[in-house]
């Protein structure tokens, strides 16, 4: 397919240090087949009650929004591939642990910490791609990223599911050997490219630090409902249209090939194809069309008719997360990348950990389809705001590198 072979081309065209990264975040990502079946490991070892279970749960989660928030400091100081190194290494002994860790208490600190070597991968993961790309390429660096996450993320549960019904307890340690021949494999190649960069003083003025930053802050608030907008699919998806809409579960599965294919055959040629599109054009024709997509999936009641709206915010997800990570790149003033990658981070990730309860609790008194209405309106408020801050204001999104 001229897609797929343009996708693999690009693959081939990656500079070295992009490919490893490339690489070795994909051997991660198809390792990660104990988290997605921990609840169902946890309950079925018949130790541990169910708010105990939910919050062993709960707190990797809190272990990585911590690695989100100590990622700024922890890339001032070290280079991003030791800190990826690390946190591989630190992964690979705690999830290959777990299995023979007794008591609840241990459980949820060896959870937590799981969670927090896990996620401290993404952010330098964000930086190196950053040190290792151009200004004009970025954005195409950061849908490579994101192809190697979701490959992985399509192959991994997948694994997992054949194995856990084989012995669940294996699952922790191909898990284990996963991440370690990630890291094995990254530490193995050679590093090259720009030192990371150093925290500037603050006290030296000039750079436009100030306007940069109120950009920063700015599209960080503006991306919150992007990130609880995409977190409702993973968890909610499957309840409304097999509860909710009375269809079969065979349409949940096709939503989410469908979606999971778009993005592998077509992420890259498309921003490759946008190469020199601003910032602010990509972001602006993905709220939008991530705002008709959500609203339409609330509105329709066929499963064809959920698939074409499917399209649409998955369209306008393969514009929207490389342009928000690479605008992110764009206003961070040297020095700032490792402190706004992870303060995006943890915004990230508070949507996944917050929408999906959010979500059932306003479906339950609202009706099923007001979460997707609700996450429609509000990226559309956001791009209503984007679009509406003049372009003189320190705020506006037009132009984020002048000052």
């Amino acid at each position: 397919m001229p897609m797929l072979r343009r996708t693999l081309d690009g693959v081939r065209g990656l500079g070295p240090a992009l490919r490893v990264l490339f690489v070795t975040t994909l051997i991660l990502q198809t390792g990660a087949v104990a988290f997605p079946f921990l609840t169902a490991y946890l309950v079925g070892r018949n130790r541990y009650s169910g708010p105990q279970v939910g919050l062993i749960v709960a707190l990797y989660g809190i272990g990585a929004l911590a690695a989100d928030l100590c990622s700024g400091p922890l890339l001032r100081a070290l280079p991003p591939r030791t800190v990826m190194a690390a946190g591989l290494a630190g992964n690979a002994v705690t999830v290959g642990c777990l299995p023979f860790v007794r008591g609840p208490g241990a459980l949820m600190a060896a959870t937590t910490v799981w969670g927090f070597c896990y996620e401290i991968f993404m952010p330098a993961s964000y930086l190196e791609t950053i040190h290792q790309s151009s200004e004009r390429d970025r954005r195409i660096a950061f849908s490579f990223n994101r192809l190697a996450i979701n490959l992985g993320m399509g192959v991994g549960p997948v694994v997992g599911a054949a194995v856990f019904v084989w012995r669940p307890t294996v699952l922790f340690g191909l898990n284990a050997l996963a991440v370690l021949a990630a890291a094995l494999y990254l530490v193995s190649r050679p590093a090259t490219g720009a030192p990371p960069a150093t925290e500037p003083d603050p006290a030296v003025p000039g750079g436009g630090t100030g306007r940069r930053d109120a950009r920063f802050w700015t599209i960080l608030v503006l991306s919150v409902p992007i990130h609880c907008a995409y977190a409702l699919p993973l968890t909610f998806l499957s309840v409304y249209v097999v509860h909710d809409l009375g269809l079969s579960s065979l349409w949940v599965g096709l939503i989410f090939a469908v979606s999971a294919g778009s993005i592998v055959l077509f992420e890259i040629p498309l921003n490759t194809a946008m190469r020199d599109t601003s910032a602010f054009g990509a972001l602006v024709t993905g709220y939008a069309l991530a705002a008709a997509g959500f609203v339409l999936t609330g509105a329709v009641r066929s499963g064809p008719a959920l698939v074409g709206a499917t399209l649409l915010w998955t369209a306008a997800e393969m514009m929207v997360f490389p342009g928000l990570i690479h605008y992110v790149s764009q206003v961070s003033p040297p020095g700032r990348e490792s402190r706004n990658l992870g303060l995006y981070s943890a915004v990230m990730n508070i949507g996944l950990i917050t929408s999906p309860q959010l979500g059932l609790l306003l479906a339950d008194h609202t009706g099923p389809s007001s979460p997707w209405y609700l996450a429609g309106c509000g990226i559309a408020l956001a791009l209503v705001t984007i679009v509406l801050l003049p372009r003189s204001s320190a705020l506006s999104l037009r132009t984020p590198c002048s000052d």
